[in-house]
């Protein structure tokens, strides 16, 4: 018997997978890898715009481009890894830096 106080809920399309979303953050996480992709465009761009241009003035560009080694048939591109070390260089800096001023803000917020 229902009465007049009691109301029932009824079950909408999607509920389950907005309260899902909710209780665990998903939004959040998805928010944080787009982010990461933006960031780590962004700093493939300071590299190839920024850094190899400065790198080109100590080794003439058609040299550091063509910084390959064959031997018989395998080619190792030692351009490619330099970019990537340096893209992975420039993403750990940038890591610390974030992540020292979150620490410090967290310490900031406990001492109060």
């Amino acid at each position: 018997m229902e009465t007049k106080n009691e109301v029932k809920t009824k079950y909408r399309p999607g509920q389950g997978l907005l309260k899902f979303l909710k209780e665990y953050s998903v939004l959040g996480m998805a928010i944080g890898v787009i982010t990461a992709q933006v960031a780590k465009d962004l700093i493939d761009a300071l590299v190839k715009g920024l850094f190899m241009p400065f790198l080109n003035l100590f080794l003439p560009q058609d040299k550091f481009q063509n910084f390959v080694w064959t031997i018989k048939d395998s080619t190792f591109d030692f351009t490619l890894i330099i970019n990537t070390a340096l893209t992975f260089i420039i993403v750990m800096i940038v890591l610390y830096i974030i992540v020292k001023k979150i620490l410090k803000q967290e310490k900031l917020l406990e001492k109060k």
